[in-house]
C-alpha cells in the first residue's frame, strides 16, 4: 500500500518521540542521593581511620624508641628490673605488630611474647577463613645480643606479629563491609519507599478497573490526579474510556428503545388490523347467524347448527379481545399520545389480570401469586407509560418462561415502588421467583426472545437485571429455582396542577371511549 501523498508546501506530521518514563528517574534519583551520601560517609570514615592509623603508627614508633633506649641502657639495670621494664613497655601496647622475647645467658626464656587476645565470633571466623584460603606466612624473628653487667650476655628477639596485622586488616574489612551493607540497605529502603509511594496511587486505579469490569464507571470518573506521569496517563485513558463507554452505552440504549418502540408499533398495527378487519367480519357473521336462527326456528336440527355457529363466533370474539389486550395493554396509540402517565392502580390491575390469566389457564399446575407494594407514591403521583409497558412486558415474558421451561410448582411476581421523601425520582423493584429447574447454562440468555427480551427491556429502561438461584422458593423441592430481579429508576409524574388533571382526564376519557367502542364493535 502506497503512502499518502503530501500536500505541497506543508510539512508532513512527524510523530512525536515518546516522553521518557518518570518513575525510573525518580527511583534512580533517590538511589543517586543514597550513593552520594554513602560516598561522603565513606570519605569521612576513611579520613577518621587514616587519622587513627597515623596516631597508632606514631605511638608505635615512640614505643619502639623507648624500648630501644631501655635496651641500650640495659647494662646499668639488674635482671629483674630489666624484665619488668620491658614487660611494662610491651603491655602498654605501643609497639604495633611487633613483640619481644628475652632469653638469658643460660638459654632460659625470661619474657615470653604477649598472647593474642581472644577474637569475636565474626573476626575468628574470618581469621579461620583467611588461613584456609591463604597459607600463613613463616615467622620472622630478628635477634640481638644484650650485654649484662654481671654474667653472660642475654638475647633479645624481635618477633613480627602476623596475627596482629591480620586482625587489624580484617577489622578494617569488617568495618568497610558494614558500611557498604548499611549503605545498600539504606539504598534499598529509599528505593522501596519511593516505589511504594509512587505506586500507592495504583490502588484506586485497580479499583476503578475492577469497577469498569462491573460496568460501574462512577469511580473511574472520580479518579484523582496521579503523582506519577505514567499513572496519570493511565488515569486519563481510563477516564476517556469511561466517557466513551458511557456514550456508547447511551447510544445502545437509544437504539434498544427504538427497536422496542418499533415492536410496540408493530403490535399496535397488528391489533388495529385485527380489530378493523376481523372484528367487522365477526360482527357480520353473528348478525347473519342470528337472522338464520330466527328463520329456522321451525327446523330444530338446522337451528342447532346455527346456534353452534353463533357460539363459536362469540368464543372467537372473546379470544380476539384477549389478544388485543395483550397486544396493546395500555390502549391505543392515540390515547398514549394524549395521556401524561399511568396510575399505580392501572399497573396493579394489568399485573393482576396477567397473573389471573395464567392462574385460569387450563392444564397448568403452577400456582401464580402477585405481591404489589406502592406505598412510596402518593395519590397524585403517576408512572410513565413507558415504565408501565416495560414492567408489563417483562412480567409477561418472565411468567411465560416459567410456564414453558421452569416446571415449577409455584411462581411469584413482586413489584415494590420506593421513593425518598421530597425526591423527584423513585425506584421500582421488580422480581419473578420460582421453584423450578433453574437455568442450565448461560446460553439461555441468547436463545429465543424470552429472557433475552427481559434483559434488553430492563437495560433499555436504564435498569439492571440480576438473576440467581431462588433457594427460598425452591426449599424442599431439591431444585435450584430461579429469581429474576430488576431495579428500574424513573421520574415521578406529578398531576396536581389543574391543567394537567384536565388533560389527563380528557385523554383517559378518549382512551376509554375508544377502547370501549372497539370492544363494542368486536362484541
Amino acid at each position: 500500500m502506497l503512502p499518502p501523498a503530501s500536500t505541497p508546501g506543508v510539512l508532513p506530521d512527524v510523530p512525536a518521540a515518546p516522553a521518557p518514563l518518570e518513575l525510573p528517574r525518580l527511583v534512580m534519583r533517590g538511589a543517586l542521593v543514597v550513593v552520594l551520601g554513602a560516598l561522603l560517609l565513606a570519605l569521612l570514615v576513611g579520613l577518621w581511620r587514616a587519622r587513627e592509623d597515623m596516631r597508632d603508627e606514631l605511638s608505635g614508633a615512640l614505643a619502639q624508641a623507648e624500648m630501644s633506649a631501655l635496651l641500650i641502657a640495659a647494662n646499668t639495670i639488674d635482671d629483674e628490673q630489666l624484665v619488668a621494664a620491658v614487660r611494662a613497655l610491651r603491655d602498654a601496647g605501643g609497639s604495633r605488630h611487633l613483640d619481644v622475647r628475652l632469653v638469658d645467658g643460660a638459654g632460659q626464656v625470661r619474657l615470653e611474647p604477649k598472647p593474642e587476645p581472644p577474637a569475636s565470633a565474626v573476626l575468628g571466623l574470618l581469621v579461620q577463613l583467611n588461613r584456609v584460603l591463604f597459607a600463613p606466612p613463616r615467622p620472622q624473628t630478628v635477634a640481638a645480643a644484650l650485654p649484662r653487667p654481671a654474667g653472660p650476655a642475654w638475647q633479645v628477639q624481635w618477633i613480627a606479629s602476623h596475627d596482629s596485622e591480620q586482625r587489624e586488616s580484617l577489622v578494617q574489612l569488617v568495618e568497610m563491609m558494614t558500611l557498604l551493607a548499611g549503605c545498600g540497605l539504606l539504598m534499598l529502603g529509599v528505593m522501596h519507599w519511593r516505589v511504594r509511594r509512587s505506586f500507592r496511587a495504583l490502588a484506586p486505579l485497580l479499583s476503578a478497573i475492577e469497577q469498569v469490569e462491573r460496568q460501574d464507571l462512577g469511580e473511574v470518573r472520580a479518579l484523582p490526579a496521579m503523582p506519577i506521569r505514567e499513572l496519570d496517563v493511565i488515569a486519563h485513558a481510563l477516564r476517556h474510556l469511561a466517557g466513551a463507554l458511557e456514550e456508547a452505552e447511551a447510544r445502545r440504549r437509544v437504539l434498544g428503545a427504538q427497536v422496542l418502540t418499533l415492536q410496540e408499533d408493530e403490535r399496535n398495527h397488528l391489533a388495529r388490523e385485527l380489530h378493523d378487519e376481523l372484528g367487522q367480519h365477526l360482527t357480520a357473521l353473528r348478525v347473519d347467524a342470528s337472522w338464520l336462527q330466527r328463520r329456522l326456528a321451525h327446523e330444530p336440527e338446522l337451528a342447532a347448527v346455527v346456534a353452534g355457529m353463533s357460539e363459536h363466533c362469540s368464543r372467537i370474539q372473546s379470544e380476539v379481545r384477549a389478544l388485543l389486550t395483550r397486544l396493546r395493554p395500555l390502549g391505543t396509540a392515540e390515547s398514549a399520545q394524549a395521556d401524561g402517565g399511568e396510575s399505580v392502580e392501572r399497573l396493579r390491575a394489568l399485573l393482576e389480570t396477567l397473573v389471573q390469566a395464567w392462574v385460569q389457564s387450563p392444564g397448568r399446575s403452577t400456582r401464580y401469586t402477585l405481591a404489589f407494594d406502592s406505598a412510596g407514591l402518593g395519590d397524585n403521583d403517576r408512572l410513565p407509560r413507558e415504565l408501565v409497558l416495560t414492567v408489563y412486558r417483562i412480567s409477561q415474558e418472565a411468567l411465560t418462561n416459567v410456564a414453558r421451561h421452569a416446571q415449577a410448582s409455584e411462581a411469584r411476581l413482586s413489584v415494590r415502588i420506593t421513593r425518598e421523601p421530597g425526591a423527584a425520582t423513585a425506584l421500582l423493584d421488580w422480581a419473578v421467583e420460582d421453584d423450578g429447574c433453574g437455568l442450565d447454562d448461560a446460553g439461555a440468555w441468547q436463545r429465543g426472545n424470552g429472557l433475552a427480551g427481559v434483559k434488553d427491556r430492563v437495560w433499555s429502561a436504564g435498569g439492571d437485571l440480576e438473576w440467581q438461584p431462588a433457594p427460598a422458593s425452591a426449599a424442599g423441592t431439591g431444585r435450584p429455582g430461579l429469581k429474576l430481579h430488576a431495579r428500574l429508576p424513573f421520574a415521578v409524574i406529578d398531576n396536581r396542577s389543574s391543567n394537567d388533571n384536565d388533560n389527563v382526564n380528557n385523554g383517559s376519557t378518549s382512551s376509554s371511549s375508544t377502547t370501549a367502542a372497539e370492544q363494542e364493535n368486536i362484541s
